[in-house]
């Protein structure tokens, strides 16, 4: 059993449009907050899917419900926010799931204390369970590729709106976005090759360097 969180997410959309295309035969547990009937549009990518899909629907805070729906799980792949892997790795250990794929940040590594510290402390303390279960990290930059993004979609947007933006600096910074597409097949990869995978970590971006400027 494979359960997934975060699969109507940016990324998570692509992934399991990968393992639809690769015909990906496994049982599939997705994580949902609501119930198709309360929030039709989070189901949609799930429309003509042609994949083993059961829904277990509850709060990822709730660890009564992650005991529950965790039950049977051989391999996560937590695609939904980092504030809540600590959790979800506790019961996953409780409940003898084999191998976690946890979706983070690159923001660990940002020189600014504030904005680096609690995903730091986070991810090294999952890290330090790796007796206990199989943990593969994984840290995206920048996601881009539709308006689902809270990045370059909003600057592109605002850019079309203003034509003029602030540029603090000579503007020669430098980003790298990552599109989702590129993730949801990074996942796939990732998900496929366990014997290369397990315990390892990768941080995800995209093929060019950006500066403003350019």
């Amino acid at each position: 059993m494979l359960y997934i969180t975060g699969a109507n997410g940016h990324s998570g959309r692509w992934f399991l449009k990968r393992l639809q295309e690769e015909r990906y035969d496994g049982k599939i547990r997705c994580a949902m907050r609501e119930t198709k009937e309360e929030a039709p549009d989070k189901y949609a990518i799930f429309e003509n899917c042609d994949l083993d899909i059961e829904f277990a629907i509850g709060d990822l805070n709730d660890e009564y419900f992650l005991n529950d729906s965790l039950q049977g799980v051989k391999t996560i792949i937590h695609i939904a926010s980092i504030s809540l892997s600590t959790k979800l790795i506790d019961v996953a250990i409780a409940q003898g799931v084999k191998w976690a794929i946890l979706v983070h940040t690159t923001g660990r590594f940002s020189k600014y204390k504030s904005a680096s510290a609690g995903y730091i402390q986070i991810e090294d303390d999952i890290l330090k369970l790796r007796d206990k279960i199989d943990i593969t990290v994984l840290r995206p930059t920048m996601i881009y590729g539709s308006s689902r993004d809270r990045n370059m979609y909003r600057l592109v947007s605002y850019l079309g709106r203003f034509r003029v933006f602030p540029v603090f600096g000579d503007g020669k910074n430098l980003m790298q976005p990552v599109h989702a597409k590129d993730l949801g097949d990074a996942y796939y990869d990732v998900f496929m090759r366990p014997e290369i995978t397990k315990n390892k970590e990768y941080d995800l971006s995209g093929m060019n360097l950006l500066s403003i400027e350019r």
